[in-house]
């Protein structure tokens, strides 16, 4: 497989979101030490100024994978501008939302608006000791039209630490602070904060469209103050058995991805 060849991708993602043999994990994009220090501070400043949400209060959408400790959650791209609104995350729309606080965070403002056809923009916190347990989501979606594709998520960490932990189908991975990777939330994840200090990710949500999987996957400029990087396959660092998971059940059978494309923007 080449993941310079943009329908191998999208395969790739599809065959490791049914459990199969694919794309787990692709380190992407190497942040420049002056864009990581400013998305840093910025993203210290907004929590700073605004409310979370809190992934373990009843009614969360992400109360249901059982999160452990304070895990906060800062959902930037919206209608209604508040930080702890996290209705719009998951509707699958990159319509009607925008990043309202642009010129008190421009590094925030900046990647947000580089990133074609988001679903959702989010910082979020697992303090000290805090986790997600093992759940499963899909990557693999249908559109309004009835489309078969890829919606992908991305983390960045700007704060983080060797405790800090992430579990993709029992691969075991410490994600690099400065580094955006592809990290396939169709597999059986798990995040887990064993520091003493704040793990900090950036995490997005695109429709893989063609333009926006050109400009996660393709070849031409990065986003500023972005480097592609030359070898995206990350290694595991081991395994972890696990057990037992929280599902949402799947809207896309595995036959019935057979044929994933580029999806249009919704």
């Amino acid at each position: 497989m080449t993941h310079h060849d943009p329908l191998s991708l999208l395969r790739g993602i599809r065959d490791a979101n049914y459990h199969r043999p694919g794309i787990r994990c692709l380190r992407l994009f190497s942040a420049d030490a002056r864009i990581l220090r400013e998305l840093a501070a910025e993203a210290e400043g907004l929590r700073a100024r605004n409310a979370p949400s809190l992934a373990g209060d009843p009614g969360h959408v992400t109360a249901w994978t059982g999160p452990r400790g304070r895990v906060e959650q800062f959902s930037l791209l919206n209608a209604s501008g508040r930080c702890d609104d996290f209705s719009q995350d998951h509707d699958l729309s990159c319509f009607g939302k925008r990043f309202h606080h642009r010129s008190r965070y421009p590094a925030l403002s900046a990647l947000a608006e580089a990133l074609p056809h988001l679903v959702n923009f989010r910082i979020n916190v697992l303090g000290p000791g805090a986790a997600l347990a093992p759940h499963e989501e899909h990557s693999v979606v249908r559109s309004h039209t009835g489309a078969v594709g890829v919606r992908a998520r991305f983390h960045l960490p700007l704060v983080t630490g060797p405790e800090a932990t992430l579990l993709l189908d029992g691969d075991l991975h410490r994600l690099a602070a400065g580094t955006v990777y592809l990290v396939n939330h169709g597999c059986v994840h798990a995040a887990e904060n064993a520091g003493a200090a704040d793990r900090i990710h950036l995490v997005w949500d695109m429709l893989l469209t063609a333009p926006a999987t050109e400009v996660m996957f393709g070849t031409g400029p990065a986003p500023e103050g972005f480097t592609r990087t030359r070898v995206r396959t990350v290694r595991p660092e081991g395994r972890r058995t696990v057990a037992r998971w929280e599902r949402i059940a799947p809207r896309v059978s595995e036959s019935e991805a057979r044929h994933v494309g580029f999806l249009d923007p919704q």
